[in-house]
Formats: structure tokens, C-alpha cells, sequence
């Protein structure tokens, strides 16, 4: 089987491939556990810049009352080796990709001289078709797309679409999941876009983060208070 190279370049194509975004939407420690727990680890290490008290407590306190929370060591994500880390299991390969280039979830460093001899010897033997080689640093790496994350499809199920009413128009200029909309006066059926968003021809993953989206765009505290009357019913 030929050497996956798990950059940047890689990921887009899975996502091109799978008619998703280019990264995941949930790359954010309010958004996912798993992204949360690497991104703390990497701080906690030294890795990293450290995360402020404050918002770490936080947020672990968030997710640990979070039905999605790892129940068991061997499902959360970890980093071993002692003073120098050389293992990272159970990554989020959005946080993976961010510090080590590489979109993965386990990535275990080459851990001496022998090992480094042995990973010369592989690539010597079987050199990478394209130049890219990750075996140079690692001793195993596994690439990972967020779209095969555990946790992606269940993030997606969190909130819940189905009942919304959004009735009125709205003139100007406004932001919605970082998509800047413009028109002189926009005439918005919520009904309307959810049946487009059903009828459109992307996997059902993809409709599921476009109603995500919106869900959360009305739910915003900041949006509820300038469109108040209205929103109509938001509910699951």
C-alpha cells in the first residue's frame, strides 16, 4: 500500500472527495472534546503556548459534563513519553495538523538511534512516490479525516433543526457561519432553506453541518436579542 502523507494537500482531497468543508467545523475547544483535550495536552506539555487557568477549568468542566466526555483512558486522548513526549494517541487531527504538520490521530516519534537506523533502512528500501516522507521523524503515524473522527457524526446530531420558524426580512449586510451575506433586502423562509438544504446534492453528513450551522446562528445570545421578534420557535 503506498505511503499516505496525511498534509494539508491530502486532507483537502478527502474533504473534495466526500463533498464536505475543507476542515472541520468543529475545530474548536467549545466545540469538541477531543479537539479540547488534544489542544490541553499539547499546552500541558509544554508543547504548545499554555492555555490561561481560567479558561482550561472552564472548559474541561464543560466537557466533562458532556454526554460525549471519554468514559475510559483507553478512548481519550494522551501524550506518553516523560519529559520528551513521543507518543500521541487518540488525537484530534485538526490539532495534530496545527502543531505537527500531519493530519493524524496516533503519532509515535523515532525513538533512538536504532529506530532512526531501522526507518533509513524502510525508506531506502521503499521510498515514498512523491518525495514526502513522514518516516524521516515518526515510527508510525495514522492519518485521520475529520469525516472518520469518532466523534464527527455525533457533533453533528447535537442540535436539532426540525422545528424552526423565521419569518421577516432583513436589509444590510449580515454574517452566517462566517459567510458574509449581502443583498438590499433579504426575504428569508427558514421553512424554505431547510427544504433546499434536504433537496441539495450533498451527503447527508454535509446537510447535517449546514442545519448545525444555521441552528446555532439563530441560537446565538447576541443574534436572539437583534432579531428577537423574529425568531419564532427554535426547538428539537
Amino acid at each position: 500500500m503506498p505511503l499516505i502523507y496525511p498534509d494539508l494537500a491530502w486532507y483537502s482531497s478527502q474533504s473534495k472527495r466526500k463533498r464536505l468543508p475543507g476542515r472541520c467545523p468543529h475545530a474548536s475547544i467549545h466545540r469538541c472534546p477531543r479537539y479540547f483535550e488534544s489542544t490541553a495536552l499539547l499546552s500541558d506539555a509544554g508543547i504548545t503556548t499554555r492555555m490561561s487557568k481560567e479558561l482550561y477549568g472552564a472548559t474541561l468542566a464543560k466537557w466533562r459534563a458532556h454526554e460525549l466526555a471519554s468514559v475510559t483512558t483507553e478512548t481519550e486522548a494522551s501524550i506518553s513519553g516523560g519529559k520528551n513526549p513521543s507518543c500521541y494517541s487518540n488525537f484530534c487531527p485538526e490539532v495534530a495538523y496545527d502543531t505537527f504538520r500531519l493530519f493524524s490521530s496516533t503519532l509515535i516519534r523515532i525513538g533512538d538511534d536504532i529506530d532512526r537506523q531501522l526507518a533509513e533502512q524502510l525508506i531506502a528500501e521503499n521510498p515514498a512516490s512523491e518525495g514526502k516522507d513522514w518516516r524521516w521523524l515518526w515510527s508510525y503515524v495514522e492519518p485521520l479525516h475529520f469525516s472518520d473522527c469518532p466523534l464527527y457524526a455525533k457533533l453533528h446530531q447535537e442540535k436539532s433543526v426540525s422545528n424552526i420558524t423565521f419569518n421577516g426580512s432583513v436589509t444590510g449586510n449580515i454574517n452566517v457561519a462566517g459567510y458574509s451575506i449581502t443583498a438590499q433586502t433579504m426575504s428569508l423562509s427558514l421553512a424554505d432553506i431547510l427544504t433546499k438544504i434536504e433537496a441539495s446534492n450533498v451527503e447527508a453528513p454535509e446537510k447535517e453541518a449546514a442545519k448545525s450551522k444555521l441552528a446555532e446562528f439563530l441560537a446565538h445570545p447576541v443574534v436572539a436579542a437583534i432579531i428577537g421578534g423574529l425568531a419564532g420557535k427554535i426547538g428539537g
